[in-house]
């Protein structure tokens, strides 16, 4: 199977978690050129754009799957929620892209203010519109074991051609029953108590965060942090890819 990533940010989890499961990530489109240092440094063979207005069927190679979480900004409790007014606004780039590439699968990823703003039913109509099938699913972080909730909304979808030709809609039912398995599965190995978990061990000892100590000042690295606090927990895409693997190999 093939991956290609929209929005990549510097750590790009859907390109880690594709790695894990042996798919292939044939191309990284991101805007902002420091996150491009650490690109190719860790996917050093893999197509790298920046703008996703100027790539589409004349320059990306067709791919399986197309993932990404466009800016979440606009969309953000705690930004000035401008939604679709916002030039941040990116879906309408990642829609065109799906349709011009149709990759068999698709996943977007963006905060739970796509929901109030009805940004996402935005999204499920234009990808059904587009001969997709879609479903979103709300998974905090904390469900796959993180220390924070961290709320995030993963809509994934599906070819109906691809459906009709090998995999009946009853068939995917179990899909949703072994995923909800293994998010308890993650929420029960949570280490979310102080003596199992080093970094809050940390703090309960010293007084302060262990990640944030910044009494001397602000650390060089300030954009690896900034990296960590864009991307979402690698944990998710890793179970979802994974699915997503076993299905297509089903068709």
């Amino acid at each position: 199977m093939t991956i290609g990533s929209l929005y990549s940010g510097a750590i790009d989890a859907f390109a880690y978690a594709a790695g894990i499961h042996g798919i292939d990530v044939l191309w990284q489109v991101e805007a902002e050129r420091e996150a491009h240092r650490y690109l190719k440094k860790n996917y050093p063979e893999t197509e790298k754009h920046y703008y996703d207005g100027l790539v589409g069927k004349k320059n990306l190679a067709r791919v399986d799957i197309i993932a990404g979480g466009d800016p979440c900004q606009p969309h953000s409790c705690n930004g000035l929620r401008r939604g679709k007014a916002d030039d941040r606004y990116r879906w309408p780039q990642m829609l065109r892209i799906i349709s011009e590439l149709r990759p068999a699968w698709v996943i977007n990823e963006n905060v739970v203010g796509t929901v109030s703003n009805m940004v996402l039913d935005t999204k499920i109509a234009d990808l059904e519109s587009a001969g997709y099938a879609a479903t979103a699913y709300n998974i905090p972080a904390i469900c796959v074991g993180a220390v924070h909730i961290r709320q995030r909304i993963f809509l994934v979808a599906h070819t109906f051609e691809k459906r009709r030709r090998g995999l009946l809609p009853g068939d995917i039912e179990w899909c949703d029953e072994e995923m909800e398995t293994q998010m308890q599965n993650w929420s029960r190995h949570s280490t979310l108590d102080s003596e199992s978990n080093a970094f809050l061990s940390f703090e309960k000892s010293m007084g302060e965060p262990a990640l944030f100590p910044v009494d001397d000042g602000i650390p060089n690295h300030i954009f690896r942090l900034a990296a960590a606090g864009d991307s979402i927990q690698a944990q998710i895409p890793i179970i979802l890819l994974g699915f997503i693997k076993q299905i297509h190999q089903m068709l």
